[in-house]
């Protein structure tokens, strides 16, 4: 007998689950909540279900609280980015578009494409993530707030400012928890050191990928630049559409992270000015040098991690 596959459509507050099994469909309804999790489990025991293939898209906050709680019990857990089954609805000329009628499509996805089991990160990865994110949202607001002051009246200037001046303290409070944390732990102390041996990548850039990106679980450079979606796509059809830009299908934090170190390591990194200066010689546009830029300079981070020595322009 195939294996039961559990489908999960996944909301803020409630989770619609399509169970698969003996030629069968079931459907239920759980709140998204822990209550909820032990609730489905007791669904699956109730049914003699020990083991599932569960299969939910990769919808951030969401998603991971009942993908952790499914994995800790022994279930098989495929966390999959929204694109591919939005692709395989297409490609199924599927036309209803309820929460049920997803948990259905999810789980009919996983019982014919079969995707890769997900693993939870680390504990202390999950831990820098939540800092390295916070940071983001205080900046976001930061930023806000600077930009209402210039265009506010008089007036609220004071109030402005005391929030600006809360919000600065809290950005130094959560980089301080950074490093606190980062030193804690001695394999990403130097990872973080090794990181930071590269022209380009700073504090903040290195911190982010720690992050983001668990380096030990890619086996190439290229897997690695596939998972941050910095990898390039072509698009061509016929004499009218030619063009090569960044698949964007992976980690949009990345991207967004590695941007302006790109940008430093073209002028301050021979490596990378090098590999610039080639492809400006070949007529590649501004945008596209700098998108390539960052796809080798994630691959010069894999290489001095994965070998445990510091950037040397010489070895590359």
């Amino acid at each position: 007998m195939s294996e039961p596959i559990l489908g999960l459509d996944v909301a803020k507050k409630k989770m619609d689950v399509a169970l698969v099994f003996d030629e069968k469909t079931l459907k239920h309804k759980f709140d998204n909540s822990p209550n909820g999790f032990r609730l489905l489990q007791g669904w699956l025991t109730s049914l003699r279900i020990e083991r599932v293939h569960a299969c939910l898209e990769a919808t951030g906050i969401y998603g991971e609280p009942v993908a952790e709680f499914l994995h800790e019990r022994g279930h098989r857990v495929s966390v999959v980015n929204p694109l591919r089954i939005k692709g395989y609805a297409k490609s199924e000329l599927r036309r209803n578009k309820t929460d049920p009628a997803d948990a259905r499509l999810i789980a009919d996805f996983c019982r014919v494409k079969n995707p890769k089991e997900w693993h939870p990160l680390p504990a202390e990865m999950k831990h820098l993530q939540a800092l390295t994110r916070r940071i983001e949202s205080l900046e976001r607001m930061l930023l806000a707030e600077q930009n209402r002051l210039e265009a506010a009246p008089r007036e609220v200037h004071p109030s402005i400012k005391r929030i600006i001046k809360t919000l600065k303290t809290e950005i130094e409070n959560v980089q301080r928890l950074i490093k606190e944390h980062i030193d804690d732990h001695p394999d990403m102390e130097r990872q973080n050191k090794l990181l930071r041996t590269i022209p380009g990548i700073g504090p903040k850039t290195a911190q982010l990928l720690l992050g983001e990106l668990e380096f030990s679980r890619f086996d190439s450079a290229r897997s690695l630049a596939a998972q941050a979606g910095v990898t390039p796509g072509k698009d061509q059809s016929g004499s009218s559409l030619d063009r090569t830009r960044l698949s964007k299908l992976g980690n949009g934090r990345i991207r967004k992270a590695l941007y302006f170190p790109a940008m430093v390591a073209i002028k301050r990194n021979q490596i990378i000015k090098n590999f610039a200066s080639r492809l400006s010689q070949k007529g590649k546009s501004p945008m596209q040098v700098i998108c390539a830029s960052m796809r080798k300079l994630l691959h010069i981070a894999f290489g001095v991690i994965k070998h445990n020595r510091p950037f040397d322009p010489n070895l590359a």
